[in-house]
């Protein structure tokens, strides 16, 4: 048995014997009526407080006809079927009714008709409903849009393919006006592609404007291709970025000037006292003047580098360590002598609180490689290696193949003044040292870097 649709009906009808007959048609018809009927007004504006699913009324009754329901019905803007049911009605009269806004009509003597009329007129208001969802949506969206739009610090357009303005929101003050100097449109409607763009407009004041521009191509509803566009005023960002580039140039100038400075000055101290130690007739106190003046000269050479390359914030250490170490060489007199020197360097990137503690460590390890390790005729070589490993682990050794350390020394940390200062310089590194002598002197100082490796 086919399940019945419920349905709420108020009949307006004078007569019980034809309410009777319209509830078997509409029973007959798939419906399971919950029906009331009414003769009066006041009875039908009270059922109207709870809006039936459908009316049918009789056209002419004693206390109210169905012209006057219906003007009640709709001066209350209630959305319900109104189908008049009538034992006679003229063509004209149906008509007027319809036009007045009665779903349909019928005559008594044609109730079959009633169950479909009544399902087309519930079809008619299902659509009426959805048709005004959908307006009241697209009302709802439009309001949303314009708000958005009018409130958008964004300059947003919309142009046709010859260019001329659709729409412009209120972001900015003569939007028209500079929407229409935004005019880098036709690649973008040649090549499909979304563009970005940077471009100089001027306002109706006279002030000119760089303007970011975003344009893309889209489609409306009837298939036209449509530019989009979304500016940003970026006058302001654009002139910070100029001044901060001012700034960064000139505190890049001031800088090389600082470390240029310290370089000159760094190199009078050291020429200072290696002419100094010239004029000492005692040995020791001229070796010790000149190994303090083989310690600034590291420095000043950390400083000179620093100034000459494009980072200042860091150095290549193994550049570094290559010239440094063939300084001295030559301060000792051997190059292209007994003592060779090799390399192993990675390029390892350290900034100046790094830097200048391992160029001190490499100064006092080659120079006791270059003091010791060869005595009298003996020659050999000094390896100067440099690696990084993974977390930033730094290791830097000089390796002899010397006569090694004294027997009274052995591994243990040399009292000469040269590797205390390579043990403070350690510890300051938060590293370690290690030495051993066998077939030479190995020292080896680890650390973890600050900074990038190259």
């Amino acid at each position: 048995m086919d399940q019945k649709t419920a349905l709420r009906a108020l009949i307006l009808e004078d007569r019980p014997e034809d309410a009777e007959l319209m509830v078997h048609e509409l029973r007959r018809s798939g419906f399971e009526p919950q029906w009331q009927r009414v003769e009066t007004e006041p009875d039908f504006l009270a059922h109207l407080t709870s809006p039936p699913d459908v009316i049918l009324a009789d056209y002419s009754m004693p206390e109210l006809d169905a012209c006057r329901a219906l003007r009640l019905l709709q001066e209350r803007r209630l959305n319900i079927p109104f189908i008049v049911v009538s034992g006679t009605i003229g063509e004209d009269v149906a008509v007027a009714i319809m036009r007045q806004g009665a779903a349909d009509y019928l005559l008594k003597d044609r109730l079959v008709r009633l169950g479909p009329a009544v399902k087309h007129a519930l079809m008619e208001k299902a659509l009426r409903q959805d048709k005004t969802q959908a307006e009241d949506e697209l009302h709802a969206s439009e309001v949303r849009f314009q708000t958005f739009m009018h409130h958008s610090p964004a300059l947003a357009f919309i142009k046709d393919h010859s260019g001329r303005i659709l729409y412009v929101n209120s972001a900015v003050e003569n939007a028209q006006d500079i929407a229409a100097q935004l005019s880098a449109d036709a690649s973008v409607f040649k090549n499909g592609e979304p563009s970005r763009t940077i471009e100089e407009v001027t306002t109706a004041g006279g002030q000119v404007r760089q303007m970011l521009c975003f344009r893309f191509i889209f489609s409306d509803v009837a298939g036209h291709r449509l530019l989009g566009g979304v500016s940003a005023d970026i006058t302001e960002q654009k002139a910070a970025e100029r001044a901060l580039s001012q700034a960064l140039a000139a505190k890049d100038v001031l800088l090389r000037e600082v470390h240029h400075r310290v370089k000159n000055n760094l190199q009078t101290i050291s020429s200072l006292l290696n002419m100094q130690a010239e004029l000492l007739p005692d040995l020791a106190a001229r070796q010790a003047l000149r190994d303090a003046q083989r310690r600034v000269h590291s420095m000043a050479l950390i400083h000179e580098q620093m100034y000459g390359d494009k980072d200042m914030d860091e150095v290549d250490f193994g550049e570094y360590a290559k010239r440094l170490t063939r300084d001295l060489f030559e301060s000792f007199g051997a190059v292209g002598g007994r003592a060779r020197l090799r390399f192993a360097l990675d390029p390892v990137s350290l900034a100046m609180d790094q830097m200048i503690p391992c160029g001190l460590i490499l100064n006092e390890l080659v120079t006791n490689s270059l003091k010791y390790a060869f005595p009298g005729e003996r020659d050999g070589e000094i390896l100067v290696s440099v690696r990084c490993g993974d977390g930033g682990t730094v290791t830097l050794a000089v390796v002899d193949n010397g006569v090694g350390l004294p027997p009274d020394i052995g591994g243990k940390r040399s009292e000469s003044l040269g590797m205390q200062i390579v043990d403070i310089l350690t510890r300051q590194l938060g590293g370690s040292l290690d030495r051993q002598s066998n077939g030479g002197v190995r020292s080896t100082v680890t650390f973890t870097r600050s900074g990038k490796v190259w």
